[in-house]
């Protein structure tokens, strides 16, 4: 996992390193500027990807279809709107609707956080254990010796 980790910081790098040079270069190609800086997004993407693997040991369905769409939005502004015909359009067009469904009515997003319990509510802790009710159990304990 630290090769893969330290490939994509030389990712990051040279990506840096290519926008910083075509920005003071003397000619100024904007559609290349945009593809590196959409590029550099997903390379974050990818690695916040990492890290939630690595930290919590599974994949999130949400950040990956996230990365398919600013990937594909990358490809796109590469090849230039202008020079593709319609099929090449609608093609694209129809799969960020599809990932945008999925994203949106898919159930992919991780909740927030747990629901904190209410007052009066002992049936679980703050972190979702049944904490409240070993406390009864303790209590109950202490009560009757």
């Amino acid at each position: 996992m630290l090769g893969i980790g330290l490939a994509l910081l030389g990712l990051i790098v040279r990506t840096l390193m290519r926008l910083g040079t075509e920005l003071l270069g003397p000619g100024l190609d904007f559609r290349v500027v945009v593809a590196e800086v959409l590029f550099m997004l997903v390379m974050v993407e990818v690695v916040r990807l990492l890290i939630l693997y690595l930290e919590e040991h599974r994949v999130a369905v949400d950040v990956m279809v996230e990365v398919g769409i600013v990937a594909s939005l990358r490809e796109v502004v590469l090849h230039g709107v202008i020079e593709l015909n319609w099929q090449q359009i609608v093609a694209p067009s129809l799969f960020f609707v599809a990932l945008g469904a999925l994203l949106r009515f898919g159930d992919l997003r991780a909740p927030d956080s747990p629901p904190a319990p209410g007052p009066g509510d002992t049936s679980r802790g703050t972190d979702g254990s049944h904490a409240g009710a070993a406390v009864q159990v303790e209590a109950a304990a202490r009560a009757n010796p």
